[in-house]
């Protein structure tokens, strides 16, 4: 099993909705669907996702060490372009997006490629209560352009919870 990028984003969610890439229609406003046809694809990149490992690979302390690791695809050459790492939760009151890192910005020719990165912990303490309150979260990794532009998201549903006292997570890999 694979995640598949054409154009601008891909989600996966494991074990709630099966991926399926998203198809934007290049029709102008007011043109009629017959004269698209149905191989048309959004321009962009076409990116794949391999294979991702992240470690622990279960249910862990909230504040334990994380490391994933991605193996991917390019059909483009992508110049500087990064793998940025963000948790978002919906809280009673907002949204809210915190940023984990990223990694450094490289050049990836067409081909297969990995991309690493690690925390040393979760911070808790770096963590408003009203996120830790929510039992359902989203670890995305996006790869991300000098300019901002996103080529591709990966989406890691998340769980918080706590058992025996302990804070804890479970982040179900897509691929799995």
């Amino acid at each position: 099993s694979s995640l598949h990028s054409r154009g601008t984003h891909a989600c996966g969610f494991a074990r709630v909705l099966p991926f399926v890439p998203e198809r934007r229609s290049p029709l102008a406003p007011g043109a009629a669907m017959a004269e698209v046809e149905a191989d048309d694809v959004p321009p962009g990149p076409s990116i794949d996702v391999a294979s991702i490992e992240m470690a622990p690979a279960g249910e862990c302390a909230f504040d334990e060490s994380f490391s994933l690791r991605m193996t991917f695809s390019t059909d483009t050459a992508l110049e500087n372009f990064r793998w940025r790492l963000l948790y978002t939760v919906d809280t009673s009151k907002r949204r809210k997006i915190i940023e984990l890192g990223e990694t450094e910005a490289t050049v990836y020719y067409p081909g297969v490629h990995a991309m690493d990165f690690a925390l040393p912990r979760f911070d808790v303490a770096g963590v408003p209560e009203d996120v830790r309150a929510q039992m359902n979260g989203l670890l995305t990794a996006v790869l991300t352009g000098p300019a901002g532009e996103e080529a591709m998201t990966v989406n890691m549903v998340t769980q918080i919870y706590v058992r025996d006292g302990a804070l804890m997570r479970f982040i179900y890999n897509p691929l799995d």
